[in-house]
């Protein structure tokens, strides 16, 4: 199928360019927490050159009522080039980079139906690395990977670091049985359960990719864990494909359903790598987009006749005008050069005279403003106040997020603030206590 015929395109990033991190937050506002995990993941994860893109899934929430996130980050730079890549080999241009571990939640959730009191280990191994997505029912419990794969344990199985794909295909067919070799792969996952493992829980073993046809997996699985196989039923009406076919395949098909489903999906094409593929899209388009351009150069010309000769009329009355008005305002004698810069200024100036807006302009009043109207049960520390004729900029500590908009709203109805937005609210490693900063911006004299 040519590229230009195809729909959504969706690619998985190599899970070896991923890098997790868990956080926890006391909301679950989805856009309250994309604006806040950002700067906290970059603390987090190793020195990097040059910028990260950063997505997250929600885990549910624990006894105490906070939500669990799984973050997911990769490097810019990466995501550019596996772009640049299909595009170049291709010419396919992905419209989502999702994460294949994120990506297993949708083949899990449209291709079985899954029992709500059941908990699913779905472990899709792949070449380089193996993915892991646990589910309870259809809520996602986990999401992850380990770069341990089944080019691992191929070139040990038939002796020689370069596997005949015949062969290997056929020794597929057969199954075939990796013994010791798998106990890395156990420890693994076994490992990432305890992230998440409740008092007796079970899980049912999904084995997906090449995991489906090591013979072994199961009972390795079993006599280290406990973990038996569980293949949930398939929903009905979506039989039509054996189920060996459709769990070795099982990470392809999960990215296409991604297509359909978006619930609790990964996108780590964003900010100016989503501008990139507009502009690719107008530029296939170009031939279509030529002739309805060519029309509204025609009406620009028209109109721009018409434009030049009303702009003239209009632009000679606001001259009058602003002569007028300067002269009625200004100090006798004053030359007219800047005249609505003049007049600002000249009002300014009368303004700062009588006490600005409210009388409220000297720096103690403003100060004593803010700190009565801040209620007092909000824990805050101010530790700066800067002020200038503009604005009055706010930093300091409190508790959590949620005393960051109090602050906000009691500072909203101070009579000579027009706005207050939130520069920054990050959680201090140290104490716990949310850094915040805010700036106020002060309404003008006309006002």
């Amino acid at each position: 199928m040519p590229a230009d015929a195809l729909g959504s395109v969706i690619v998985g990033m190599p899970e070896r360019e991923i890098m997790h991190r868990s956080l926890m937050r006391p909301f679950g506002d989805r856009k309250k927490i994309a604006q806040t995990i950002a700067p906290e993941v970059e603390t987090l994860l190793p020195v990097l050159d040059g910028k990260i893109i950063v997505d997250y899934v929600l885990l549910g929430r624990d006894e105490a009522g906070l939500h669990h996130i799984e973050t997911l980050s990769s490097r810019h730079a990466s995501v550019q080039a596996l772009i640049s890549g299909l595009n170049e080999k291709a010419g396919i241009d992905p419209e989502i980079v999702d994460s294949p571990s994120a990506a297993l939640l949708a083949g899990a959730r449209n291709i079985f139906s899954l029992a709500d009191d059941t908990t699913y280990l779905f472990l899709h191994m792949g070449w380089d690395d193996t993915s892991l997505a646990v589910l309870k029912g259809a809520e996602v419990k986990y999401v992850g990977a380990f770069p341990y794969g089944f080019g691992k344990i191929a070139p040990r199985l038939f002796g020689s670091p370069a596997v005949p794909p015949q062969e290997l295909d056929e020794k597929l067919k057969q199954g075939i049985e990796a013994g010791e070799l798998l106990d890395t792969c156990v420890r693994e996952v076994l490992i990432a359960l305890s992230r998440v493992d409740s008092p007796g829980q079970s899980y049912a073993l999904v084995p997906t990719g090449y995991a489906c046809s090591i013979t072994d997996l199961a009972q390795r699985f079993k006599t280290s864990a406990d973990i038996l196989p569980g293949v949930p039923k398939r929903e009905e009406g979506k039989d039509g494909v054996a189920m060996d076919e459709v769990l070795a395949r099982f990470l392809p098909v999960s990215l296409a359903l991604r297509g359909i489903d978006r619930t609790d999906g990964i996108n780590f094409r964003q900010g100016d790598l989503a501008y990139t593929r507009k502009i690719e899209w107008f530029k296939g388009h170009a031939g279509s987009w030529g002739k309805v351009a060519a029309a509204f150069v025609v009406l620009f010309v028209l109109g721009v006749g018409v434009d030049l000769f009303t702009s003239a009329r209009i632009n000679g009355e606001l001259t009058r005008r602003i002569q007028t008005e300067f002269s009625a305002v200004m100090p006798a004698g004053t030359p007219m050069v800047d005249p609505v810069r003049q007049m600002e200024q000249h009002l300014s100036r009368i303004t700062s005279k009588n006490g600005g807006p409210g009388g409220k302009d000297t720096p103690l009043e403003i100060i004593r403003d803010v700190s009565a109207g801040i209620p007092r049960s909000i824990d805050v520390l101010v530790d700066n106040i800067l002020i200038d004729e503009n604005s009055i900029m706010i930093s300091g500590t409190t508790k959590s997020y949620e005393n960051v908009e109090r602050i906000k709203a009691s500072l909203s109805s101070l009579p000579y603030v027009a706005e207050v937005k939130i520069v920054s609210a990050n959680v201090d490693k140290l104490d716990q206590r949310v850094r915040l900063k805010l700036v106020c911006t002060r309404k003008s004299s006309a006002t």
